[in-house]
């Protein structure tokens, strides 16, 4: 895909009808968490405004806008979309204006007709492998591991799983599935203990921490005292200040750059209610996170607010709702394992929205916020369940090349279906990306 910019004349698909009432549903069902967004987001009859901090009009998208802009803000870079959200603010939009306000777009960032042989041919599908450590020592900087006593065992075996292997073996399965009906499939991160910058985070910090700083500093994007303090942290606190977040945006511009039809993001939880991970918990169950719960604090960011303007705007809640739901519909057939209630734990209470199937939430992440396509957010099961953790404990399949536990087969077998299944529903095969 590649777009043309002549200050603001773009080309666009224009999708199916879209109102203001259709966005203050969405709204208030997927992405305004317990009235945070009350006093950001105002609605009228015939348009919606973003509010700046004083209350006051900062952007209006009016009635019959609607469906030119949700296209724009799926099929354009934060670059693009900053620019219209400044010279746009309250103002409508002419008819002229709007004609000439397209997006000019590839044939192949259309969805390309299914076939029947081959039913992902040239669709393309985006994976994360959650975390990225993939041995105890480098895991526990991340501090995504479980290392506990497996009270089913009578030895008492101790357990030692990291999470960032179990995704990453799990991608590469489901790689290959998919592959076999076509597809095209990337992942954020290619290695074994590999980042998204191709290079473990001990030779990010020793190598190319200090140019990374000091270019953000000149562009500005980190004021003096930040950059002072972030020089002087060791490897482990410049991880939670600094590395998580830029890793996971760096993660997100190459989904992104990537554009694809559906994105596949790859987890495996824990009980919260049994930190910190020594023994074994016998609750287990399986959620899926999709876009939305904004809170109090999620519009400050000008990029956020076109993130949110987006979601508002667009079809990918819905669409990501449908691959959440065949997600969790496959996790409990594969897996046989019941399906997440809010109560069930407390970040789900906090910062989590119900959805119309049971088991999936909006909630909102870095990458449920910042990849632009259909997506899902899975956490199949947990690690520190007495079950589950004896069984990925053991390397007893081995397909596609990848030896590893017959669960991690299955979650990917269920990531699979969701999303051949997801690709055949009619709603997706008439609307495309």
């Amino acid at each position: 895909m590649r777009y043309f910019l002549p200050i603001l004349f773009f080309i666009v698909q224009i999708s199916g009808a879209q109102t203001i009432a259709d966005c203050k549903i969405r709204f208030e069902k997927y992405l305004n968490l317990n009235g945070a967004l009350n006093d950001k987001v105002l609605f009228e009859n015939n348009a919606f405004y973003i509010l700046n901090e004083k209350k006051e009009k900062e952007f209006a998208v009016y009635n019959n806008e609607t469906k030119i802009l949700a296209d724009f803000f799926e099929n354009s870079t934060l670059t693009e979309q900053l620019k219209l959200y400044k010279l746009k603010g309250i103002n409508k939009l002419s008819k002229k204006q709007l004609d000439s306000l397209v997006i000019t777009m590839n044939d192949d960032s259309k969805l390309p007709k299914l076939n029947p042989s081959k039913p992902l041919q040239n669709i393309r599908i985006a994976i994360d492998p959650g975390h990225f450590s993939s041995n105890y020592e480098d895991s526990k900087v991340e501090g995504k591991y479980v290392k506990l006593v497996n009270e089913k065992s009578r030895k008492k075996d101790t357990i030692t799983l990291v999470e960032g292997q179990l995704t990453f073996f799990t991608a590469q399965v489901l790689k290959k599935m998919l592959e076999e009906q076509g597809a095209k499939v990337i992942l954020s991160r290619t290695k074994e203990n590999s980042t998204a910058f191709n290079q473990t985070y001990a030779d990010w910090f020793n190598k190319r921490r200090n140019k990374v700083l000091d270019s953000l500093k000149a562009k500005k994007e980190l004021d003096d005292d930040k950059y002072k303090i972030l020089k002087q942290f060791p490897k482990e606190k410049l991880f939670w200040a600094f590395f998580r977040d830029y890793e996971l945006m760096e993660r997100a511009k190459k989904i992104n750059g990537f554009y694809p039809h559906a994105s596949v993001i790859i987890h495996y939880n824990v009980d919260d209610k049994n930190a910190p991970w020594t023994t074994t918990s016998h609750r287990n169950n399986s959620m899926c996170f999709i876009s939305g719960a904004f809170g109090n604090k999620d519009l400050a960011k000008p990029s956020n607010k076109l993130h949110f303007i987006r979601l508002l705007l667009g079809k990918q809640v819905h669409q990501s709702e449908t691959i959440g739901r065949l997600t969790m519909n496959s996790f409990e057939k594969n897996l046989k394992i019941s399906r997440a209630k809010q109560a069930d734990a407390d970040y789900l209470m906090k910062h989590t929205l119900s959805t119309n199937c049971e088991g999936l939430f909006c909630r909102n992440l870095i990458l449920t916020r910042c990849i632009n396509s259909p997506l899902v957010y899975g956490e199949s099961m947990y690690q520190d369940n007495v079950r589950e953790s004896a069984m990925l404990n053991t390397s007893n399949s081995d397909l596609y090349g990848v030896k590893t536990s017959e669960r991690v087969y299955l979650v990917a077998k269920s990531y699979y279906e969701a999303i051949l299944n997801y690709f055949k529903e009619p709603e997706v095969k008439i609307s495309g990306r």
